[in-house]
């Protein structure tokens, strides 16, 4: 890595340079910076180095609040991307984080926006949800984000349809295997989704989508067979 004055070497030379370094950088410049960051992160969860990899992550949060921009809209996107990292598997994942951050760029993209900017919002932070909750609560409010991002992803924006609709088959699938006593109704909802994002990327002609898409559809058909 040789991003910002940061070479390999000098992650290899100790925690608490890296940490100095970032710091200086974010705060200086925060959009640029978080490029090298993000690449950072993604190294040191390579290398297994899941204690700088938080030690990061716990510093980038106590600077938010102090980050300077020259406009909201890149205040807000920033705060975008960072809910995705903090939302994402990994060994600084953060739910509590994760939706704070997202309140912050929520705040900001409006739905009545031409963009996207609202239903990708919408679309990642159910994701985070379906990537890291752990109550039938949670993977219900993902269930209920993924279906507002798909009331602004309709069929004139179909690729984009068809990534929601893959994930929320997802998460009805992991919030049948949290309230089982509805799982049928959840799996049948899973497999719904999952048959419309297969159609979708066969339509588009994105084969290694539709691949995907159709395994997932299998996995959901197979657990709504009768025992």
């Amino acid at each position: 890595m040789s991003t910002a004055g940061v070479s390999l070497p000098a992650v290899n030379a100790g925690r608490d340079e890296l940490r100095r370094h970032f710091h200086a950088a974010l705060a200086g410049d925060p959009i640029g910076a978080y490029r090298d960051w993000f690449r950072a992160q993604e190294e040191l969860c390579e290398r297994g180095d899941a204690e700088t990899a938080r030690a990061l992550a716990d510093d980038l949060w106590e600077l938010l609040p102090s980050l300077a921009f020259d406009a909201e809209e890149q205040r807000a996107r920033f705060f975008h991307n960072a809910a995705v990292f903090y939302g994402s598997p990994g060994p600084a994942a953060d739910l509590t984080r994760a939706r704070s951050a997202f309140a912050v760029a929520l705040e900001h993209f409006k739905e009545d926006a031409e963009n996207g900017w609202h239903a990708r919002t919408l679309h990642n932070f159910a994701t985070a949800l379906s990537n890291l909750g752990a109550t039938p609560e949670e993977l219900g409010e993902a269930v209920a984000l993924f279906d507002r991002a798909l009331a602004w992803r309709t069929s004139e924006r179909e690729i984009a349809r068809g990534v929601t609709l893959h994930n929320l088959g997802l998460a009805r699938r992991r919030l049948a295997e949290l309230d089982p006593e509805r799982a049928s109704e959840h799996l049948a909802s899973s497999a719904a989704a999952l048959r419309e994002a297969v159609a979708i990327r066969e339509r588009l002609g994105l084969a290694e989508g539709r691949a995907l898409s159709e395994r997932h559809l299998a996995l959901s058909l197979e657990l709504l067979k009768p025992r």
